[in-house]
């Protein structure tokens, strides 16, 4: 995770760069080797130490020897959209390293802070994709820095190597893509009155883009909290209203059908909804059935709250947040729980559970939207 930023650091001036015998110019393979063998939690500061640091740090042979070397690490990137900024801001969860967490659901204590949402540098911001995107047996990324880009890429499955691919008409920033019938779409991430390719669909087959039809001036307008291919439609939700596009027709209409917030652990679809804290598919009953134990989420607004949720190495992780009023104030707390879910034998061998490891207040503000969460192994 992201270690905690440190203000009273200051990149260090030239003049001590030359008489410090740790800046010693060293080939940049035995710095990306040393750089892959430590936590990513180190890397916002070693990124003041130099250039040769901050360009190695986000460089992509970092990652692919990360890969070899089997030092991969999780982490959870969240984007928020605030209202003074047209496109979402980048964190990352921080856990306080070798502390024993706790449910603040249950003890009802002020937060500890072991736990919070980090903002990541721009400094930090990998060109490498952090969205990745599953089409047919490829895996298509986005990259997700600051600086507007048209570079799609593919992964090598094998040395983990990424590399692009017949670029976007336009370029985006942090853009949003889904697969569907072999086929790439990618939405958003450009200019609102953007009409030709505010929208646009990649053939891996042709190695060509397509420009999808304007959807309306009212919904280019709208922040993007996800889009995905469900019974051969994409279906786009945003804060305000949700919209769906038909492929066969090309067309465009207001979407009634529900999206969840939806992950798979251990083959089992897992998903969030007003009604209910976490439910689980039932593929016996072809029914959604209550994850049992987690009532007491439903006291702290999750239902309520606007939900995301991931697998994190196996267990159900949670995002919501909660409107707090005080002083004529209204704010938001946003909330994160990991929950470890079980299927105990006996009479209730067809019942899930859950025990909520630890639940932490991980970020406070006035207004924003929670536009959605990404777990990435890198």
């Amino acid at each position: 995770m992201i270690m905690e930023p440190d203000e009273n650091y200051e990149e260090p001036s030239q003049k001590k760069k030359q008489n410090n015998p740790s800046f010693v110019s060293l080939p940049d393979e035995i710095i990306v080797n040393c750089l892959a063998r430590i936590s990513r939690s180190y890397y916002p500061k070693l990124s003041l130490v130099c250039k040769t640091f901050r360009s190695l740090i986000v460089s992509q042979d970092l990652n692919a020897t990360r890969f070899h070397l089997k030092t991969q690490e999780t982490l959870v990137h969240v984007f928020l959209q605030f209202y003074d900024n047209d496109h979402p801001s980048l964190f990352t969860l921080w856990i306080k390293p070798s502390q024993i967490l706790t449910n603040q659901l249950e003890k009802k204590r002020r937060s500890t802070r072991d736990t919070r949402l980090v903002q990541i540098p721009s400094s930090c911001v990998s060109y490498i994709p952090m969205n990745y995107v599953a089409v047919g047996s490829e895996w298509y990324g986005l990259s997700q820095c600051d600086t507007p880009s048209s570079i799609i890429w593919v992964l090598n499955k094998d040395s983990y190597v990424w590399r692009e691919v017949s670029n976007m008409t336009i370029a985006r920033e942090k853009a949003l893509a889904c697969g569907l019938n072999g086929k790439l779409y990618v939405m958003g991430g450009c200019t609102a009155d953007e009409t030709t390719n505010w929208g646009e669909v990649f053939d891996p087959k042709t190695q060509t883009w397509e420009s999808l039809p304007d959807p309306g001036p009212k919904r280019r307008l709208l922040p993007i909290r996800k889009i995905e291919a469900n019974q051969g439609k994409i279906y786009v939700t945003t804060k305000m209203k949700d919209f769906v596009y038909d492929p066969k027709k090309g067309t465009w209409k207001g979407s009634r059908k529900p999206l969840f917030a939806k992950c798979v652990i251990d083959n089992v679809w897992y998903r969030c909804d007003k009604h209910t804290s976490c439910s689980w598919y039932d593929t016996n009953r072809q029914e959604w059935r209550v994850v049992r134990g987690l009532a007491v989420m439903n006291t702290y607004g999750v239902a309520a709250g606007m939900t995301e949720i991931a697998n994190y190495g196996g267990k159900l992780l949670l995002l919501w947040d909660t409107y707090v009023h005080q002083n004529n104030y209204r704010y938001k707390h946003i909330w994160c729980a990991l929950i470890e879910l079980k299927r105990p034998g006996g009479i209730q061998k067809d019942e899930v559970w859950g025990n909520i490891e630890w639940a932490n207040k991980v970020y406070t503000v006035p207004s924003y939207v929670l536009m959605r969460s990404v777990v990435n192994v890198v």
